[in-house]
């Protein structure tokens, strides 16, 4: 037990086995070395799609091996006891492991959430979003591992939660790591992290595209250029071949039936489902938000230990449990609320459980949507590890044969197709909780394997995200981030532009910089005392060019001879990059993007001499632009607080 215990605390802490396994006199270092050495000469998109091809691996392979821990976690909490209850003949029993599964989940994730990696608590999305938003997808290398155990034992344990967050954190996961492993630029990184989330969000849902869509909507807003479409699509695709090799080709949802929809009499429907989904998920998120501060407000009056809250949500699920298994017995598994089936869902698909009489139908749909939103609360809103994806999808479903059912037997309309409006609230409820419209419509053709769906798709989602934006501004993955204080998508320009690199630079008289004479091992130095990766060269204060840790590791590798930065200046021949002082910190951010670099030497105009150099006044770099755009955006929530107070 001492060891077990000893292995984990060593395998989850910076100085175990993760942390080992990357240091640079490991043989990772050696490969990294030489990986390095291979790729420098690729162009960066030939590179990120190599890259983008072992994301997808990762991904599908990160997906298969996530459904499975899930699989296994159910098997030891619910299949195994109710054999050994049937077995000793104690069947009156058998809703045992209902109620303590999610209990002893609720304990094992609640210790992993807050003693081992916050990060992993929750949705898993907002994590990434801010991750590639506002750390240019750096995150911490415990976080795929960790997630895969807290997601899975939520899910498998019985929580109501969905495998697409944990796995697009994960896939997030291991592409930063790679990324951060190879040195990759902070574009190619994030570019890498969005690829991993496409992997793996394709991979799960056997859905290429729509994990594609997902990844571009969801993470970046839409806004991607082709260049950076490319390799996410690539990683995409790879994931799914390999899911498909390791789960299957069959589309997410099972036996789903031919649907006729071209009448033009359902149009009306469409609209009127469109409505209707575009107001529930915009009260979805306010409902879903609203019960977490519920929760938050209890748990902080009772002083309950972060610990120990997932217990007390899965309690509450678990009691949801055992009076659904107490209601239909042996067919719980069609009825039930848990996050790791889709069967209550492919029942209505397949019109099993939208049969007999209109009063019990509805009765029993309007208490799945209620169980279901109150389920996903308690699992998630007490710090369960998964995403709202799934139940969302779930929500939509009732929500859309709800409305097909009253269509239909109340409203007596005839050959109103129950299954297919079932299967546009899905897609249009996810349209409006994470306004990723395109993924909604894309994703479900495949997900279904019917891509003639569009037409009513489209008329649905789009008047449900409609809807919706008008309703509630913010969608549930980025709002979460908001309530934390994190802002995304916020524009910058509005600082940038009125802030000049003068204001915001270190000044000469505070830098390091180095001459032409300077060894490279005094470089090395520098940079193991100061952590600074580039210097700027400067004779007689003109700046002669900037020296990096990657053109003194290059020099040092390539030549055998002593080197000095002169050596370096002369082999490199690189056209000198700076800024002038007066020039916008917009204008700063521009040249960095473009020119793929963290930092920029600050001069005065240069002469009119063709071989005369500027002289350096001082250095900016992304981190002197963000601590000064952070400052003005506090000084101005201050002075608007402070004209608040006076206004009382």
């Amino acid at each position: 037990m001492e060891t077990s215990i000893f292995f984990w605390r060593h395998f989850t802490t910076k100085k175990g086995v993760i942390k080992d396994l990357f240091q640079e006199d490991k043989a990772f270092g050696r490969i990294k070395a030489y990986l390095r050495k291979k790729s420098k000469n690729l162009p960066p998109l030939i590179k990120l799609n190599i890259l983008a091809i072992g994301v997808g691996i990762i991904g599908g392979l990160g997906s298969w091996v996530f459904r499975l821990a899930i699989t296994l976690i159910y098997e030891v909490f619910y299949s195994l006891p109710m054999r050994v209850l049937n077995t000793l003949a104690l069947s009156y029993i058998t809703w045992i492991p209902f109620l303590l599964a999610p209990i002893i989940g609720g304990l094992i994730v609640g210790y992993l959430t807050s003693r081992v990696s916050k990060e992993t608590k929750g949705h898993g999305v907002p994590e990434v979003l801010e991750s590639v938003a506002l750390k240019n997808g750096k995150m911490n290398l415990r976080i795929p591992f960790i997630k895969i155990i807290a997601s899975a034992t939520t899910i498998g344990s019985g929580g109501s939660a969905g495998r697409e967050g944990p796995i697009a954190q994960i896939g997030a996961g291991f592409a930063s790591l790679v990324g951060q492993k190879l040195d990759l630029s902070p574009k190619e990184l994030r570019t890498l992290v969005v690829s991993g989330v496409a992997a793996g969000i394709a991979s799960t849902f056997n859905a290429p595209i729509g994990g594609s869509l997902f990844a571009l909507e969801i993470l970046m807003g839409g806004g991607s250029v082709t260049g950076l479409l490319i390799p996410i699509v690539v990683a995409a695709v790879v994931g799914v071949v390999t899911g498909q090799l390791l789960l299957g080709t069959n589309p997410a949802f099972s036996g789903f039936p031919a649907l006729e929809y071209h009448e033009p009499y359902l149009i009306p429907l469409f609209v009127v489902l469109g409505l209707i989904c575009g107001i529930g998920s915009a009260l979805w998120i306010k409902f879903f938000y609203k019960a977490e501060d519920i929760l938050e407000y209890i748990f902080e009056k009772l002083n309950i230990p972060d610990i120990v809250q997932p217990a007390i949500g899965g309690a509450l699920v678990g009691s949801m449990l055992v009076l659904t298994f107490f209601f239909v017995g042996d067919q719980w598994e069609s009825f039930t609320i848990m996050g790791r089936t889709y069967l209550p869902m492919d029942a209505i698909f397949q019109g099993s459980l939208i049969q007999g009489s209109v009063f019990l139908v509805l009765s029993v749909l309007i208490l799945l949507f209620i169980l279901k939103a109150l389920s996903t609360v308690f699992t998630i809103g007490t710090g369960g590890s998964g995403g709202v994806f799934a139940p969302t999808l779930f929500l939509g479903v009732m929500l859309g044969a709800i409305f097909g059912i009253i269509v239909d037997d109340i409203i007596i309309i005839a050959n109103v197709p129950i299954s297919l409006l079932a299967l546009l609230g899905m897609a249009a409820f996810f349209a409006g909780t994470g306004r990723a419209p395109l993924t909604a419509i894309i994703m479900t053709a495949e997900m279904t394997g019917d891509y003639f769906l569009t037409i009513p798709l489209m008329v649905v989602v789009s008047i449900s995200w409609l809807i919706s934006v008008v309703l509630e501004k913010d969608n549930i993955y980025t709002l979460k981030l908001i309530r934390r204080g994190v802002v995304l998508q916020e524009p910058l320009a509005d600082v940038l532009e009125t802030i000049t690199v003068e204001e915001a630079m270190t000044p000469r008289e505070k830098l390091i910089v180095v001459d032409t004479k300077t060894r490279l091992e005094t470089v090395m130095e520098l940079v193991r005392t100061t952590r600074h990766e580039g210097f700027p060269i400067v004779e007689q204060d003109k700046l002669l060019g900037v020296i990096t840790l990657g053109d003194v590791q290059d020099a040092l590798h390539s030549s055998p001879k002593d080197w000095n930065v002169f050596d370096v200046l002369i082999t490199k021949k690189r056209p000198l990059i700076c800024i002038h002082k007066d020039a916008t910190l917009l204008h700063a951010v521009h040249i960095m993007e473009s020119k793929d670099i963290s930092r920029l030497p600050v001069v005065i105009k240069p002469l009119s001499q063709k071989n005369e150099f500027p002289e350096l006044i001082g250095w900016i770099t992304h981190h002197d632009i963000t601590r000064v755009y952070i400052s003005e955006k506090a000084l101005t929530a201050l002075q608007m607080s402070e004209e608040h107070i006076l206004s009382y």
